[in-house]
């Protein structure tokens, strides 16, 4: 029993189930260093501070027994500054992960601004709550 945080996370796992795709559910622990604004570091005075964190993903799709190889879906309902800021430092962090985004479409504005984010910062992405199939193929 998967113990989903969001509805739109539901449906997407509903849909993973239904399909008879194998998936994890928020197991996976990624290390990533974010920025953090307006600090200062107290032992150099250096501005350029970081704290390093941890993101756990919301469905790891094995595709090889090699970690890095696994598709890492984030299902995104809504998608404020401050994710689209922590998506970027752990993909910086973490360039071979391959973490794809899947959007609630909820307008075409919207989706049009997600997909301009996501295809700016280097991730795929699509919308809905079905995982593309061509996303499923190594």
């Amino acid at each position: 029993m998967n113990n989903y945080r969001s509805g739109y996370e539901s449906l997407v796992g509903q849909d993973l189930q239904e399909r008879g795709i194998y998936f994890e559910f928020e197991k996976l622990k990624i290390k990533y260093v974010s920025t953090v604004r307006g600090g200062v570091c107290t032992a150099c005075g250096s501005k350029k501070v970081g704290k390093a964190r941890v993101y756990t993903p919301d469905f790891v799709i094995p595709r090889n027994p090699n970690p890095e190889h696994n598709l890492i879906v984030e299902a995104k309902g809504r998608f404020p500054s401050t994710d689209k800021s922590k998506m970027r430092d752990i993909k910086k962090a973490n360039p071979a992960l391959d973490i794809r985004i899947l959007f609630q479409k909820r307008s075409n504005k919207q989706a049009s601004e997600c997909q301009a984010w996501a295809d700016k910062n280097g991730f795929r992405c699509a919308f809905g709550t079905h995982v593309p199939d061509e996303w499923l193929v190594p």
